[in-house]
């Protein structure tokens, strides 16, 4: 199986000392390959929250308007094969194992030591955008940004999502430090758009962009959402864009639930937009219809209706915060049990004090993964468990009534023990709504 040879390579997303972080033997690698990543126009996504979620909202957008449309994001909830897709179609393992086998060749007679898991699971991707001879990618970066593996792209736009502090021991630990790695995609000469409004943050990006002659488009003051109202599980907005092409397309509804995916679809939709010229097809309709059916697997994702099981991938402070508020609107009369699971690098200390501010009941869950946060004897939870049905299972049961809420938060990770639990109850309880087949993921 593939994943035992990919085993052999660094991993950082296991690890919490960044190791052979930059460009250079990806582009070695590349190199070798033909250059595919040079065939394909891409849109480039970095941020600190939400830029998988405009990843997968440009990805339908451009698919339902007809284009041949490659997706590169990370991580995967419970199969690798997540990450990279074209269309409705995921990678299919015979094309990893085919990619693998020549990568592994190459790095081998070359003595490329310093090939990492991302590296090449990019080259992977940008080899599998070329074969399918997509029309436009739309990629995500993995880490920061400067020196990500997928910063060797040139886009016919960036966008740069809301920036917080994550990742603070590679990336800085100050904001602007961050902010800084991020802009490190912005290139000569093209646009980068950002939902970004803090002003440190906007300082950096705007030297950034101002230093590589790069339009700088931002929220609020070039493109915007207006009469936001809540309705039904989201909103419904009307979006303009005031700078480059004018734009404005009204009767925008989202079924996202989370505030903040309005800013995320201004975002997309400004991307779109100004990709225009060279993808016509991407009418006000499509974008409406696009955002309207959107669904994105694993971001506040309802896995039982009773009890009620959702999973969010939420894994910093800012993120922590909006989710709170969210459930706090939306579910006031419920008690809330968060399902909870750490890396190690992230600001721990900041993440408790969001859910202690909450009274909020914690159980914490330890899953078999090196980088995962092992808590110390006397910490601030009801339960320290494993992700085994064994262990889990037995103290959430307990806990189950009429206003119950289970929520699965903290990391990527988590999902496979939220998608575990969600199916256990569809098995032992009568009436519980099953989860999603794990093969399900279009969007």
């Amino acid at each position: 199986m593939y994943t035992d040879r990919l085993n052999r390579f660094i991993n950082n997303e296991s690890m919490t000392d960044y190791r052979n972080y930059g460009l250079d033997t990806v582009g070695t690698l590349l190199g070798h390959f033909g250059n595919p990543h040079r065939s394909f126009t891409a849109i480039h996504i970095t941020g600190t929250n939400g830029k998988g979620s405009v990843a997968h909202m440009l990805h339908t957008i451009f698919s339902r308007a007809g284009y041949t449309a490659g997706l590169y994001t990370s991580p995967h909830l419970l199969k690798l094969n997540e990450r990279i897709r074209v269309g409705d179609n995921l990678i299919q393992n015979d094309d990893i194992e085919r990619y693998l086998d020549e990568i592994i060749d190459y790095a081998d007679a070359g003595g490329l030591k310093t090939l990492t898991y991302f590296d090449i699971l990019t080259v992977c991707a940008f080899r599998y955008f070329y074969e399918r001879r997509t029309d436009i990618a739309i990629v995500e970066t993995g880490l920061g940004g400067r020196l990500d593996s997928t910063n060797v792209i040139t886009p016919i736009s960036s966008i740069i999502t809301d920036i917080s502090m994550d990742h603070a021991n590679v990336l800085g630990r100050t904001l602007p430090a961050i902010a800084g790695e991020k802009a490190g995609i912005i290139k000569e000469s093209v646009p980068v758009i950002t939902s970004n409004t803090d002003p440190e943050v906007m300082k950096v990006i705007g030297e950034a962009a101002s230093s590589r002659q790069a339009a700088l488009i931002e929220i609020g003051r070039d493109f915007s959402a207006w009469n936001v109202e809540k309705r039904g599980p989201g909103f419904a907005y009307n979006y303009s864009m005031t700078a480059g092409p004018r734009a404005e397309i009204s009767g925008i509804e989202l079924n996202l639930p989370l505030g903040k995916q309005v800013v995320n679809s201004c975002c997309a939709i400004t991307a779109c937009i100004m990709a225009r010229p060279q993808f016509p097809a991407l009418s006000d309709d499509i974008i409406r219809s696009s955002l309207k059916t959107l669904v994105i697997p694993g971001r506040f994702q309802v896995l039982a209706r009773r009890p009620l099981i959702i999973f969010d991938p939420a894994h910093n402070e800012a993120a922590l915060i909006e989710m709170m508020k969210l459930l706090r609107e939306n579910y006031s009369d419920r008690e809330f049990t968060f399902v909870l699971t750490l890396m190690k690098d992230k600001d721990i200390p900041a993440i408790i004090s969001v859910l202690a501010a909450n009274r909020t009941r914690i159980l914490y869950c330890v899953i078999d993964d090196p980088r995962c946060y092992h808590p110390p004897a006397g910490a601030p939870y009801e339960t320290i468990v494993a992700a085994d049905a064994d262990s889990l299972y037995p103290p959430l049961d307990r806990l189950i009534s009429d206003n119950s809420l289970f929520f699965f938060t903290g990391s990527f990770r988590n999902y496979g023990a939220a998608i575990g639990y969600a199916g256990h109850c569809s098995r032992s309880f009568p009436g519980f709504m099953p989860p999603p087949p794990e093969d399900d993921y279009r969007v």
